[in-house]
């Protein structure tokens, strides 16, 4: 008896639970909007890479484009950060982009300025023609590495004025050309030699960027000149629309006390500071405990946040930012 109970019994028990469970299914598969009528609202995209060539200098560079994670209309436009060094440089704006679409960090075009080579240190002759003032006598660099390009001809030193003409006559009209960028809206990003091409800029070009992050300047070059192009810059206008952000890792000058990386900092701020200029913004931070290159690190998270500021909503968030 109990074995034709459970034949007839069990494969009722079974139906029920079987359309139950579809039950289930369809009611959370009813709550979920279909995927194929879900559109992002935003994409990233790609790192591009241009060939720019200056006939002035001779040279023929690499231009990193990071646009930051944008709306798939198109229609935004962003300010532009141009980064000398950006063999080495490019990859830690991965990080900058991260930031921007958590809303750490306000959404701009990332330009890193780089040489056909490998990595960073096979550029040193190049970025000491093009970041440098002024030219003095120096010994070679010591570094026993392969494929440091030598510079054969032209200018070896001092090379800072040609290579400004090529950012602000090649470059910048290249990038407004082929992003969407607010073309009044730039900034500079350099560390060490490119922290004192930064200085030089200031000076000497003040309008070619209004926000400036100059990381462990190398004021040390050719006799300090950067000083007298600064006394001078002084003397003759009241007026320097920029935000400013210099910093310096507080070991610097123990590891190369004749360089004078953080007293040069400081000099430099009070020298700023000496007189009232309209328009300007600046901002001199210590790491402590930090050198000469791991301050970079720093110096983009808090350089980049000091002079382009937090964004007003995370586009990771916000479909509607």
């Amino acid at each position: 008896m109990k074995n034709v109970i459970s034949t007839k019994i069990w494969p009722l028990i079974s139906l029920s639970m079987l359309l139950i469970i579809i039950g289930i299914m369809d009611k959370s598969l009813a709550s979920e909007p279909a995927k194929d009528t879900a559109k992002a609202s935003y994409h990233f995209p790609l790192l591009k890479t241009h060939q720019l060539t200056s006939i002035k200098i001779g040279q023929t560079y690499e231009i990193h484009v990071l646009v930051p994670v944008s709306k798939n209309d198109g229609s935004e436009r962003f300010p532009v950060l141009y980064m000398t060094d950006a063999n080495g440089g490019i990859p830690m704006a991965q990080t900058t982009r991260t930031m921007q679409t958590a809303g750490e960090l306000s959404r701009f075009i990332i330009v890193g300025i780089g040489y056909p080579v490998d990595n960073i240190f096979q550029s040193l002759y190049l970025r000491q023609r093009d970041l440098t003032p002024n030219v003095m006598t120096r010994k070679r660099y010591p570094f026993p590495i392969e494929g440091i390009v030598e510079i054969t001809s032209g200018r070896k030193m001092g090379g800072a004025p040609e290579f400004l003409d090529f950012i602000q006559n090649d470059l910048k009209p290249f990038i407004n050309a082929s992003y969407n960028t607010i073309p009044d809206d730039s900034g500079y990003f350099g560390t060490s030699l490119g922290g004192l091409f930064g200085l030089y800029i200031l000076f000497n070009a003040p309008e070619t960027f209004n926000r400036y992050v100059i990381g462990s300047p190398a004021i040390w070059w050719g006799d300090e000149i950067i000083f007298s192009q600064a006394k001078k810059f002084l003397e003759n206008n009241n007026v320097l629309k920029a935000n400013i952000y210099m910093a310096v890792g507080g070991i610097e000058e123990i590891a190369e006390p004749n360089k004078r990386y953080v007293s040069n900092v400081y000099k430099m701020d009070a020298l700023l500071r000496s007189k009232p200029l309209t328009g300007l913004t600046l901002k001199t931070a210590l790491f402590p405990d930090i050198g000469h290159t791991s301050a970079f690190g720093i110096l983009h998270s808090r350089g980049l946040r000091a002079v382009f500021g937090p964004a007003r909503c995370a586009p990771f968030q916000d479909q509607n930012c």
